[in-house]
């Protein structure tokens, strides 16, 4: 039987409203799970998420509660949320940080393992990505984790800033190697023009220079012609 068209909508609209008010929450409520995500207060968020209060809610700065739980280490907060059949585990911030860009930063492996085959989190994303993240803290074991999974060694950023840029001025030379060897490309450039070594000069790891200088110079068969170089536009 078809349904006449302004019945019809007026089911829509019902199943709208009644799906608004399951997910309704007041300021205090919003208070109150921002507190409750920081100290790893479960039964709070417990009650909140019962109470109709969705998991995905902004604090008051705009960061979802899973991010903040993660940046807190809130770990019963976090193993909640991530339970919840509803909640986003690609949603971001105000600053286009997501969860697992927070655990990686943060060299949070088992974490980073379980939204990545578990929650089915976003491994690549337009501009910084959780590669990105991990390298710049120096994190390897994460590194080698996103790369296993098809993260790009060679994603670039809103200022076209690389992984291996990140790794080089965490200062890790296992990471920094285990990127080259998996096909970081020495010779990109962000868009202040500098590449990986130069960022070594920038941060005065000089070490870190000369060893990039000498794998230069056996894979492309010349010396490097320094820098920064911006492209021409």
């Amino acid at each position: 039987m078809r349904i006449p068209f302004k019945l019809n909508q007026l089911i829509n609209a019902s199943l709208l409203s009644i799906s608004s008010a399951a997910f309704a929450q007041t300021a205090a409520q919003i208070t109150d799970f921002t507190k409750a995500a920081k100290f790893d207060d479960v039964s709070e968020v417990q009650a909140l998420i019962k109470a109709g209060v969705s998991p995905n809610t902004l604090d008051p700065k705009g960061n979802p509660m899973l991010i903040l739980a993660i940046r807190d280490q809130s770990l019963k907060v976090t193993d909640l949320l991530l339970t919840n059949k509803t909640i986003d585990v690609n949603l971001t911030n105000q600053n286009g940080e997501n969860p697992l860009m927070m655990a990686s930063i943060e060299g949070q492996l088992p974490l980073v393992e379980t939204l990545v085959l578990k929650n089915k989190a976003e491994i690549n994303k337009t501009g910084w990505t959780p590669l990105h993240y991990a390298c710049t803290t120096g994190k390897l074991s994460v590194a080698e984790f996103l790369v296993s999974k098809g993260a790009k060694v060679n994603a670039l950023s809103q200022s076209e800033t690389t992984p291996l840029m990140m790794a080089v001025g965490s200062g890790n030379d296992q990471l920094i190697k285990f990127l080259l060897d998996n096909g970081a490309d020495l010779r990109m450039r962000n868009h202040e023009g500098y590449s990986a070594i130069d960022v070594a000069t920038l941060f005065s790891k000089d070490d870190i220079r000369e060893g990039l200088m000498s794998r230069w110079q056996k894979l492309y068969k010349e010396p490097y012609p320094g820098g920064p170089k911006k492209s021409p536009t």
